[in-house]
Formats: C-alpha cells, structure tokens, sequence
C-alpha cells in the first residue's frame, strides 16, 4: 500500500514539475523543434532562415507551420536527399546540394555516405562506425555564400553538418557572424579529432567575443547549443535578455539535474514544440 501511495505521489509530482517546466520555458519564449531549440520570441516576423544539413527537411517543415518565413536556403551534401528537398520545398527555398565548410575549403570534397543517413559526413573517420555505404564528390559552399543567397542576414540558422559546424563557425568572418540573430548548432562531439571538448569551448569563446550569448539546452552535452547575437538588439534590449538566457541555462541544468533521464528531458521541451 505504501509503495503504491509512493508511486503515485512521484507519478503526479513528476507531472507537475513537467509542467512547470514547460510553462518557465514557454514563458522565457524558448521552443524546440526536432531536437534544435531556439528563442521564437526573437523570431521576425517573416523570417530568413537557413537550414544547414537539412537532412529530409524536418527542422524546415516544422519551422514553416508555425512561422512565417520570408526566403529561405538549404544545403545538404547527400546527394539523394538533396533532389527530395527540391522536389519537397523548390518552390518554397533555395535547395542547394553542397556541404558546408568554412571559408578556408574550397570545393569539390568527398562526401561518405553512411548506411545511417544521418551518420553521414565530410569526417570520413567518424562515418565508419556507422558503417560505410559509399563516397561521393559533391560541391561546396561556404557561410559567406549561404548568407548571399539570403541577401546577407539571416534570423534563424540551424546547423547539423556532422561536423563541419565546428570549422565554419571558426573560420567565419565577423561580419557574417554579425550578419546572424540566432544559431542553433549540433555539436557533433565525438571526444576526438578533429572535434573535442577544447575545440567546441574555443568556438563558444569566439562566439562570445563577437557579441553572442550562449545556451546550452542540452546541459551537460553539446548537441543542442543555441547562440543568440545581443548586438542585433537595442542596447537597452541586451541587459534583460542577458537575464533571460542565464535564468533559461539554469533552467536547463536543475532540469537535467533534478530527472536526469533523457527520454523524460526531451518530452519536457518537445511537448510543446
């Protein structure tokens, strides 16, 4: 009987913490959709998005049924799912086939294929654990370009390139950078190069000295970071906000902290993504 009582008494305060949880995020204007989060609230209204490593186009759907967006490009290496992104969203962006690099890359690279397509990289050496399917040659495009195609600003950039992301956002100019009001980046930290823990605090460093603050949305892994650029915003603006990305990573670490289990954190969020 006791167990029982138990039980259910942990049942319903884990709900009531989930819903809490969800309405301090909701309240802070923070949204997650398909495991990249970002702040909706700075969202312009219609947006210029980029969706870099767009895989089947899932981020892009979702952002598009529930935002207005203005122009939009994405870029993805494999080749086959490039053409379905055209055939998906021609009319609605700019589908590029090329991978992204940084400014120091030039193109044609070598693409490998993965048996699981989201595997798939420039980084040859993390592919083989996946299993390695085929490699391809395909075109590249840099930062600068992509900024181009959306006529040099961008609101919201999402970036899941397997990798590469850690030698874009190095070698991006800060111009480009400033050119940006909010990243959502997937490190792809594998603990070994050419992407570790030092390579991924060297990149937030840079990223703080051109005038961005960091969230960690995934605290203590680095697979959900956002980057908000406070220099796009009024002066008066940038104090508060620095208030309300701090309270948001505390949020995010006394989450992980007080349920720790990740199938539990990513419904928190994704309830009402």
């Amino acid at each position: 009987m006791l167990t029982q009582i138990g039980n259910w008494f942990r049942m319903h305060a884990r709900s009531l913490c989930r819903r809490i949880f969800h309405l301090l995020f909701d309240r802070l204007g923070i949204r997650r959709l398909k495991d990249h989060s970002f702040f909706g609230s700075l969202l312009a209204r219609p947006a210029a998005v980029a969706d870099f490593g767009a895989h089947r186009g899932e981020f892009f759907a979702a952002l598009k049924s529930e935002y207005s967006i203005r122009r939009a490009v994405l870029i993805e290496a494999n080749p086959a799912l490039a053409d379905s992104l055209k055939k998906a969203f021609g009319n609605e962006a700019d589908v590029l086939h090329a991978a992204l690099v940084g400014e120091n890359n030039e193109g044609p690279i070598i693409f490998t294929r993965s048996t699981d397509p989201e595997a798939s990289s420039i980084v040859s050496e993390w592919v083989g654990a996946h299993g390695i399917a085929d490699q391809v040659t395909v075109p590249t495009v840099d930062f600068a370009e992509a900024l181009r195609v959306l006529g040099g600003e961008v609101d919201l950039a999402k970036f899941d390139v397997e990798g590469a992301e850690l030698d874009v956002l190095q070698a991006a100019s800060a111009s480009d950078l400033a050119a940006c009001s909010q990243l959502t980046v997937e490190f792809h930290d594998k603990g070994v190069p050419p992407m570790t823990q030092c390579d991924i605090d060297h990149v937030c460093q840079r990223m703080r000295s051109e005038g961005y603050s960091i969230v960690n949305a995934n605290w203590p892994y680095f697979n959900d970071v956002l980057f908000v650029n406070l220099r796009s915003m009024p002066a008066a603006r940038r104090m508060a906000f620095r208030c309300r990305v701090a309270l948001a990573n505390a949020l995010f670490i006394i989450r992980r902290v007080m349920f720790g289990n990740a199938h539990f954190l990513k419904g928190i969020v994704d309830e009402h993504s």
